[in-house]
């Protein structure tokens, strides 16, 4: 057949006599945010607004191409779309919502929805066709929050496609109601202009053919008009597309567990290039899937990077370790610890080497080890000693390549000891160190391990605890001379310098931090001695706290900076 486009209304592609559509494997998630939504529901409502009553009659808004493959099976016919699963995928879920919505009011109108556009009826005692099926990680969810009517069970999201499917669904729920009160017309009359808009004034370009190369080059051409893939999506469906039809159900299964790794699809994205990063060293964002594509394609490279079911198992299998680095949850505490400390700080370039160590090295002792010496270069290069980032992620890039490839401890130690700063320079430069707000994981942990140096709760000299003040989530970060200084303190002249100065900052649990506020010195000593931590012992022999109390109090804590974060 050669290839055919026709005009055609999204009543015709959503019906019931039409063929069913199927999304392929080799397609992305659901994957439409809170941007691309909005603008369909903008555009529908302005058609809608721009044509009062019967002037809608005829009229059409275009909403591009739509690209498919006509295949042939023993159920029946069905298209496998290329182009336009995510413009149909929503328009599905907008129905569903005119459809609940009638349900209230107009049970029959609501059931000619489900039956005509979303289902079909297929014989007695048999279940509803669904007339568009998405690929296998969004399916149960789609058809369960979707296209089920009445609703049964609705699964917890596992991913960001579902969280997007969930939002979306939320979206017009909310636009629904509040377009109804804002115009003063009943649920049941908006529901039915919205179908008819739908139904018979969306046309879109219908590109069909049964050759796979004629759709898949017209669907390349088009695609960079729409939402660009994400460098996982264009990965997952190269890796499917090379891999042999008998090994694809478990390759998919064993991409639902990447997907599932997050409900942000940034984040998965940046697990991949952290994976990445532990096997073939440094790779920027942007020629991430370019390079895996040619590695893979290499005879040379390893059958763990270029077989694409061992390739899937090893993204598997590393994502469901980086959930539980990004959770912080060790069976060891002291690595627990300082899993914490790179989360508290969004210490992400450490993410590569934490997650190497976690996998290649069985031993705790050394992971912690690792860990502590990633956190403690951090801190004594980048967030005391200002050093360039740069730097920073190529050291620890090179770790986790290294330690990926079976480096020990000491060799994984030697490429960090040249950032370290020596503890002259580091007690010289915390003297003078102020945290902006905007780096509040910075400040929290700074407090938080200097709590734990002062206080003695250190169990070993290896990083384990007995107790931490990083166990306690009631924690807050106190100014103590306030940010917006009240009646009871007078603004200092250096105001902005002092003010987020770390010897102007503490920690107290959270009810006496909102108790604190802007009381007087001498009320918060009170405060400070009901805190129970060490680190404000100091304060509550003061009778005042002025500029050079900050400064003193902070050359105090900065002798204790080489201690709390040693050298190694």
């Amino acid at each position: 057949m050669a290839t055919t486009a026709n005009a055609i209304s999204i009543g015709t592609l959503l019906n019931s006599a039409a063929n069913p559509i199927v999304v392929p494997r080799v397609q992305r998630p659901y994957s439409w945010e809170a941007s691309e939504t909005k603008e369909l529901w903008d555009d529908i409502l302005e058609f809608h607004n721009r044509y009062p009553g019967e002037a809608i009659n005829s009229r059409e808004y275009f909403m591009g191409a739509v690209v498919g493959q006509m295949k042939e099976a023993p159920g029946g016919n069905f298209v496998e779309i290329l182009d336009g699963q995510q413009r149909l995928a929503t328009l599905t879920i907008l129905l569903s919502v005119l459809r609940d919505r009638l349900a209230i009011t107009d049970p029959d109108g609501a059931r000619n929805i489900q039956m005509n556009n979303i289902a079909k009826f297929v014989r007695l005692g048999a279940p509803p066709e669904y007339l568009i099926t998405l690929n296998k990680v969004d399916r149960v969810y789609f058809r369960q929050e979707v296209q089920e009517f009445p609703k049964d069970a609705v699964e917890e999201p596992r991913s960001a496609s579902h969280i997007l499917i969930k939002k979306a669904r939320e979206f017009f729920e909310r636009k629904f109601v509040e377009h109804a009160e804002t115009e003063d017309i009943s649920h049941t009359d908006l529901a039915y202009r919205l179908h008819s808009v739908i139904f018979s004034n969306l046309k879109v370009v219908f590109i069909h053919s049964d050759s796979w190369d004629d759709v898949s080059d017209i669907f390349e051409r088009l695609n960079d008009r729409g939402k660009g893939l994400s460098t996982l999506n264009l990965l997952r469906n190269h890796v499917l597309s090379k891999s042999p039809l008998h090994q694809q159900d478990d390759i998919e299964t064993f991409w639902e567990q990447v997907y599932s790794l997050s409900q942000s699809a940034s984040k998965v994205d940046t697990f991949l290039r952290h994976f990445w990063i532990t096997y073939r060293g440094d790779v920027k964002k942007q020629s991430l899937f370019k390079e895996i594509k040619a590695v893979m394609a290499t005879p040379s490279t390893p059958e763990a990077l270029k077989d694409p079911y061992k390739f899937s198992y090893s993204l598997a299998s590393d994502a469901d370790m980086y959930k539980e680095i990004l959770a912080s949850r060790h069976n060891d505490p002291g690595c627990a610890r300082w899993l914490r400390a790179i989360q508290t700080m969004g210490a992400t370039a450490l993410l590569p080497a934490a997650l190497a160590c976690s996998d290649g090295w069985r031993g705790t002792a050394d992971q912690m080890a690792l860990l502590r010496a990633l956190v403690t270069t951090f801190v004594r290069f980048s967030v005391i000693s200002g050093g360039d980032s740069s730097s920073l992620e190529s050291a620890a890039y090179k770790v986790a390549y290294r330690v990926r490839g079976g480096c020990d401890l000491s060799e994984a130690l030697d490429i960090l000891r040249p950032l370290l700063r020596s503890d002259e320079q580091v007690i010289e430069n915390f003297t003078t160190l102020s945290i902006p707000n905007a780096k509040s994981g910075y400040q929290r942990h700074l407090l938080e391990e200097l709590e734990n140096h002062l206080s003695d709760s250190t169990g070993d000299q290896n990083g384990g605890l007995e107790k931490s003040t990083a166990d306690s989530s009631v924690l807050w970060i106190e100014h103590i001379y306030p940010q917006s200084p009240g009646k009871n303190w007078e603004r200092w002249d250096l105001h902005d310098a002092l003010v987020n100065r770390l010897g102007n900052l503490t920690l107290v649990h959270k009810k006496l931090n909102a108790s604190a506020s802007n009381k007087s010195f001498a009320s918060k000593k009170v405060i400070y001695a009901d805190s129970g931590l060490t680190l404000n012992s100091y304060l509550c022999d003061l009778g005042d706290w002025t500029p050079q109390q900050v400064e003193e109090r902070q050359a105090i804590l900065a002798a204790k900076v080489p201690l709390a974060w040693p050298l190694f």
